[in-house]
C-alpha cells in the first residue's frame, strides 16, 4: 500500500471510518494537563485521528443503556481500525501506537504535578483525542466541552494512531459552530456542571459516571445532604447487580449536553423535535 494522506484516509474510510484528519505530533493543541504524543513517542511525527458518528437514534432513546451499547460498538470499530492500520504502517517500517477510544485512563489522587491530594480523583487520557482533532482542523470545542464537527456536531467517537510516517498533515481551522446565544448543553445540565464562565468537570464526572447529583463531601456540612442522597439511591437501586454492568458494559448516567445540541449538518432533518 501506498503510505500518504490521501491512501491512508481512504483506506480508513473504506473500513467505515466517517471523519479522518492528520495533525502534526509536535505541534499538537494540548489539554490541561498536556499529553504530548511525543511523551508516548518520541520519535512520533503524525497523529492520525479518526471520528465514527454515534447512531442518532441510539442518542435519543429514551434508556441511555442503549445507547451505551452504540458507544461500545462504535469504540470497537475504532479500535480495530487503529490495530490494523497501526500494524499496517509498522510492516512498512514506520513505529505505530493505535491509541485507544475509551479506557484505559490514567486515574490520579494526586496532582501529578505538585503531589498535593487532589480534593476528587480525576482520570486524565493518555493524550488528548479531542485537541488533537481541533490541531487537525476537524472541529471545535463547543461549550458543552465536547467536540463539535460541523458534519456530526457532538455526535461522534474518536480514535487514533500515533506513528513515525511522514503524513501530509491537515491545517488547523477556526471554526464557529455554536450557534450564536444558544445556552441548549447548560440548560440541560443536570448538575449545572456547565455554565456561562465555563466547565466543571467534578460534578459532571459524578453524575455521568455514578448517577450523583452531588459531589462527593468537601467539608463536614456537606456531609449529611450527601448521606441523605446515598440513601435514595440505596432506595431504587441494586449497587450490587449495578456494579456488574457498570464494570463490564461501561454504562454511562448522562449524555443531557450531547442531545439537546443543535449542532451537525449531517442531522437537520433526521433530529428529533425534543429529546427524550
Amino acid at each position: 500500500m501506498e503510505i500518504s494522506s490521501s491512501s491512508i484516509k481512504k483506506a480508513l474510510l473504506d473500513e467505515g471510518i466517517d471523519l479522518v484528519g492528520i495533525a502534526n505530533a509536535r505541534e499538537l493543541i494540548l489539554a490541561s494537563p498536556p499529553r504530548p504524543a511525543t511523551d508516548l513517542m518520541p520519535t512520533a511525527r503524525t497523529v492520525i485521528v479518526m471520528a465514527v458518528s454515534h447512531s442518532l437514534g441510539a442518542v435519543y432513546a429514551p434508556d441511555i443503556r442503549i445507547w451505551t451499547r452504540n458507544k461500545m460498538q462504535t469504540s470497537r470499530l475504532l479500535d480495530q481500525v487503529a490495530e490494523k492500520y497501526g500494524r499496517m504502517l509498522e510492516k512498512e517500517g514506520y513505529l505505530s501506537l493505535p491509541v485507544s477510544s475509551d479506557k484505559p485512563v490514567e486515574i490520579h489522587k494526586h496532582d501529578p504535578k505538585t503531589g498535593e491530594k487532589l480534593p476528587h480523583t480525576r482520570t486524565v487520557g493518555h493524550i488528548s483525542l479531542k485537541h488533537a482533532a481541533l490541531s487537525a482542523g476537524m472541529g471545535q470545542i463547543g461549550r458543552s466541552n465536547l467536540l463539535l464537527t460541523p458534519e456530526f456536531g457532538p455526535h461522534q467517537r474518536l480514535g487514533g494512531i500515533i506513528t513515525e510516517a511522514p503524513l501530509e498533515t491537515d491545517p488547523y481551522r477556526e471554526w464557529n459552530l455554536c450557534l450564536k446565544n444558544c445556552t441548549r448543553c447548560l440548560d440541560a445540565c443536570p448538575v449545572n456542571a456547565l455554565s456561562p464562565s465555563g466547565y466543571s468537570v467534578d460534578p459532571c464526572f459524578d453524575y455521568w459516571s455514578m448517577g450523583f447529583e452531588r459531589t462527593r463531601p468537601r467539608r463536614l456540612s456537606e456531609w449529611p445532604a450527601f448521606t441523605a442522597m446515598l440513601l435514595r439511591h440505596l432506595k431504587r437501586r441494586d449497587p450490587l447487580v449495578e456494579s456488574g454492568q457498570l464494570f463490564i458494559t461501561d454504562v454511562d448516567f448522562c449524555i443531557a449536553c450531547m442531545k439537546a445540541c443543535p449542532v451537525g449538518e449531517r442531522w437537520k432533518g433526521l433530529r428529533p423535535d425534543k429529546a427524550v
